[in-house]
């Protein structure tokens, strides 16, 4: 099996957007995803190696702004919004509708959330993912 059709059977391709943002394994492998990429992104910014998480509200916010806030259930906390945001990220990068560079180029810059929220929408309305 190549490795395209690999990542894409962990994505679960052709699922609706809402299954793929409630994923809990997605989520968990995008907290790892995103992390690694925030990471790579303050290292580069700092000049040495260095490891850090991105925070819940970063993420959240940038679900929100995407506006995909209204696919997911009503209680929901910054938390499993956050988690949501990981999930539709890990799904992009396995299925490549972004790169890995872009989500570091995304975390490198001064607007994070403004980045990001632009990631969310190019994967959630990608039409050949």
């Amino acid at each position: 099996m190549r490795k395209k059709e690999l990542l894409e059977g962990l994505a679960g391709k052709g699922r609706s957007l809402r299954e793929v943002l409630l994923d809990k394994d997605l989520a968990a492998l995008g907290d790892a995803l995103v992390n690694f990429a925030y990471s790579l992104a303050l290292s580069i910014s700092l000049g040495r190696p260095t490891g850090d998480r991105l925070d819940n509200r970063t993420l959240s916010e940038a679900l929100k702004a995407a506006g995909l806030r209204e696919l997911m259930p009503r209680r929901m906390s910054r938390h499993d919004l956050a988690n949501a945001a990981e999930a539709l990220l890990a799904y992009g990068w396995l299925t490549g509708a972004v790169g890995f560079w872009e989500i570091v180029e995304a975390l490198t810059g001064a607007d994070r959330v403004a980045s990001l929220s632009g990631l969310l929408r190019k994967i959630a309305t990608c039409g050949t993912c």
